[in-house]
């Protein structure tokens, strides 16, 4: 049984222990020139450039590749001036360092970016090969001659903020209004919940102990119980998401995602062990710190500099939360229902705890 369970989360994880932070493009318009990062282990899943097969790309990879990439992004990058393509020349300059590794730097220059008029981005990249791919967009408004008419009602030097995805992948520059921006970046962080397995796993584990208390509480006591629990957990993610995404805290992914996985087991051992609700909340609470810093990856970077940071992050963070408690509405009404069952109590819960136990311990000995 023990090796069967293993072969099994072997199965799930297997490639997905690094995929918390989902794949993301960065593209940045500034002074004429748009700059779009790609991280180099997307451009290695889009083209194989690894030629020495070591399972990482250097710089000489990717100048012997640059070519073919290049035309890659020609078909997946556009740009148009009143409705009319304009050609662009791609560069490949150099190398950047996000959250979650090494982004190869691309300059676009293209003749209608020195124009005035406004301009219409189109990104379709990795689109296709992953539909969870995101390109997040900062424009700096106050920069760019051609869109001084559109950002006259603005701060000079205002970077506006936008996410573009497989359903809404077209943009013009200098037009994302506030409200675009609020609902993008609420709407990812719903996404970025939802696709968060381990996040989810772990709030799976916090919401356990409610279903093992079933003949001492109602459905409502549960809820409060819960709501204690969750509160925690929320207030302190929202802090390490709010300091880590300005950039105020930096730590290296890789041991902040052990952390997390880590955390799932720990949650799972307190059901098995059927800890009081002081010390659930409690976890709730130092851990949570450790998943706001995960959250925080997919913004680290490009809210620093944005008079709009503090709407985006604050919409994000309400997606998430949004996505948290729909899922806990859903959720602990039937964990109360099960409690009721004697094979519930004495069988499939502990089985349940247990095997999220040994994930929280698979995933982290993948990320390690």
């Amino acid at each position: 049984m023990t090796r069967l369970l293993l072969l099994v989360l072997s199965l799930w994880f297997s490639g997905q222990a690094n995929a918390h932070k989902a794949s993301d493009s960065f593209i940045y318009v500034h002074a004429d020139q748009i700059r779009v990062d790609i991280a180099l282990q997307d451009m290695q899943r889009l083209l194989n450039f690894d030629f020495n097969r070591d399972q990482s790309l250097n710089w000489g990879e990717l100048r012997a590749g640059e070519s073919q990439f290049r035309a890659l992004l020609r078909s997946n990058i556009s740009l148009a001036s009143r409705g009319v393509d304009c050609p662009i020349l791609f560069r490949l300059e150099g190398l950047s360092q996000h959250s979650d590794g090494k982004y190869a730097v691309w300059i676009l220059d293209a003749a209608c970016l020195h124009e005035k008029g406004p301009i219409a981005l189109s990104y379709s990249l990795l689109f296709e090969l992953d539909p969870l791919h995101r390109a997040l967009l900062a424009v700096n408004i106050g920069s760019k001659q051609h869109l001084q008419r559109v950002a006259s009602a603005y701060d000079d030097d205002k970077v506006q903020l936008s996410v573009l995805s497989p359903g809404d992948n077209r943009v013009v520059l200098g037009e994302v209004s506030a409200l675009d921006t609020a609902f993008k970046f609420a709407w990812e962080g719903v996404v970025h919940l939802l696709i968060g397995y381990d996040h989810l796993m772990f709030l799976l584990a916090l919401l356990l102990p409610a279903s093992r208390r079933h003949g001492q509480s109602t459905l409502q006591s549960a809820f409060s119980d819960v709501a204690w629990v969750v509160t925690m957990f929320t207030l302190a993610h929202s802090v390490t998401l709010v300091c880590a995404s300005l950039g105020w805290i930096t730590l290296p992914s890789q041991p902040v995602e052990i952390g997390i996985a880590l955390s799932i087991s720990v949650a799972a051992v307190l059901v098995l062990f059927d800890v009081n609700r002081r010390a659930q909340r409690r976890l709730a609470m130092a851990v949570g710190l450790l998943h706001g810093l995960g959250f925080a990856g997919v913004l680290a970077g490009m809210l620093s500099t944005s008079p709009m940071k503090l709407l985006a992050l604050g919409s994000f963070n309400l997606g998430i939360e949004l996505a948290q408690l729909g899922l806990v509405l859903l959720v602990l009404p039937l964990l109360h229902w099960l409690g009721a069952s004697l094979f519930y109590q004495r069988w499939l819960l502990p089985l349940t705890a247990l095997g999220l136990a040994l994930s929280g311990v698979f995933m982290a000995w993948q990320r390690l």
